[in-house]
């Protein structure tokens, strides 16, 4: 649909402060095609525009406008009508365009209703203009969130440039932001950066150049790689700075830190531990906690399996899935676009045992390319454990047309067609998937005796 006309004259009421005119425009276009980026930072410039100089956020009179946008919202959000939503939210930001969390509901919204440019649009304006109020003030947190949603988006579109912009500016609001930290890490590992144009790249306030961009991948790789005697070093000055205070939370979770670094996972969880009761909030130190309980319970999990315990190895494994299921629960909460903690949380229930619960995490992670292939694997898993053994066999042969039928995972769907076969008495189709396993790989898990029982039973 071309409504290049229609932006048109919406960009031309702009121009001439016709605030009102705009502002209806631009709805009537995002009417039409609601992942229109173009009419979407339209609106909010129309809307910028309007309110120039004012507090809209704290206007009572918008709260009262609003109230059946507002109510009306939560409605589709409870019903999961994740464009009614969107809708009914952009309605009360019209009113209260600077409402920190009515924007990043709208960014949410526009993202599980799959309006992924619309969204970008939204975190990115939100992010642009808390970034402006600086890291003291108290939205930087929810800055930090927008940038590293706009992030995400951007990433998802291709836009990698963008992406990388986006996380550097998550990271300038909140420099702990291990979510922001993690998914730069990603791109620059993927090796996407450079391939837009980076080096012509501005951040919301032209600050973030490449040289800049450099520089801190630089510092964010060399603290990695930091020895083990830089370490225990730093270790010691933390250890120091808390014995001085007690209750210093940064000096209780950089000796955790360190500690769990240096192997130290009992000393790492006892400091960690102390500094999540202080900050309860915290979901980034929830989820380190989280993530060192499941390795200290690995341990002892590897232990029991090298003794045959049984019941242990069931008890351990119940406790670790149960662990990964609280430890994510409310990071997904936090951060609902970020498909990468779907796939985990996703892969959390289906090990606590609530299959439906996963497959709808799965359904949504597996729209991002970067996790299709193990989306489509958990969710074949997740049908077959439910008995649709159709569903489950569509979701394998998907995935292994992505995958290749010679890499690990394509090995793997096939000796899952392979069963899915051998359950429905397929014997000359089981027979085709074990053989294509066994010409890669002899040694795969059971595929040759499931291959040799096929072919004496026929």
């Amino acid at each position: 649909m071309d409504l290049s006309k229609q932006i048109q004259k919406a960009d031309e009421a702009v121009k001439r402060r016709n605030w009102a005119l705009a502002i209806s425009l631009f709805q009537s276009i995002l009417d039409l095609d609601p992942n229109s980026g173009e009419a979407r930072l339209g609106l909010r410039k129309a809307l910028d525009g309007k309110f120039e100089g004012k507090k809209a956020s704290g206007n009572v009179l918008a709260y009262v406008g609003g109230f059946l946008p507002l109510l009306s919202a939560g409605v589709a959000k409870m019903t999961k009508g994740h464009a009614a939503r969107a809708r009914n939210l952009e309605r009360f930001l019209v009113q209260a365009p600077h409402h920190v969390g009515a924007n990043l509901a709208l960014g949410d919204a526009l993202w599980q209703a799959g309006h992924i440019a619309s969204a970008y649009v939204v975190y990115r304006h939100l992010g642009d203009r808390l970034l402006q109020e600086g890291r003291q003030t108290k939205n930087a947190e929810a800055g930090g969130r927008a940038f590293r949603a706009a992030g995400a988006c951007a990433h998802e579109l291709g836009r990698f440039d963008e992406a990388a912009t986006c996380y550097e500016a998550a990271l300038e609001l909140n420099p702990r932001d291990q979510e922001a930290q993690r998914a730069r890490k990603n791109l620059a590992a993927e090796g996407q950066l450079g391939k837009g144009g980076f080096a012509t790249a501005k951040s919301s306030r032209e600050l973030l150049k490449d040289a800049d961009q450099t520089k801190r991948l630089e510092e964010s790789q060399r603290k990695q790689h930091r020895s083990a005697d830089e370490s225990a070093e730093a270790l010691k000055a933390a250890k120091s700075r808390l014995a001085q205070d007690p209750d210093d939370v940064e000096a209780l979770r950089e000796v955790g830190e360190l500690s769990a670094k240096l192997g130290k996972i009992d000393d790492a969880l006892d400091h960690l531990e102390r500094a999540l009761v202080k900050s309860p909030g915290d979901l980034v130190l929830a989820g380190l906690v989280a993530d060192l309980q499941i390795r200290e319970a690995e341990g002892d999990l590897d232990r029991a399996r090298k003794l045959g315990d049984e019941a242990k190895i069931e008890r351990l494994t119940k406790k670790i899935a149960t662990i990964r299921k609280q430890g994510l629960e409310g990071r997904v909460a936090a951060h609902p676009t970020d498909l990468g903690l779907r796939q985990q949380f996703g892969e959390a229930l289906m090990g606590a045992g609530d299959v439906d619960a996963a497959i709808a995490e799965f359904q949504r992670s597996v729209k991002d390319p970067r996790f299709a292939v193990d989306a489509r694997i958990c969710l074949g898993k997740a049908f077959r454990t439910k008995g649709l053994d159709d569903l489950a066999k569509n979701q394998f042969e998907e995935a292994l047309e992505s995958a290749g039928p010679k890499s690990d995972k394509g090995l793997e769907l096939l000796y899952e067609l392979g069963c899915l076969a051998e359950a429905r008495r397929d014997a000359d189709e089981a027979r085709r998937c074990f053989g294509r396993v066994l010409e890669v790989n002899i040694g795969f898990k059971d595929a040759a005796k499931k291959l040799e029982a096929l072919k004496a039973s026929s």
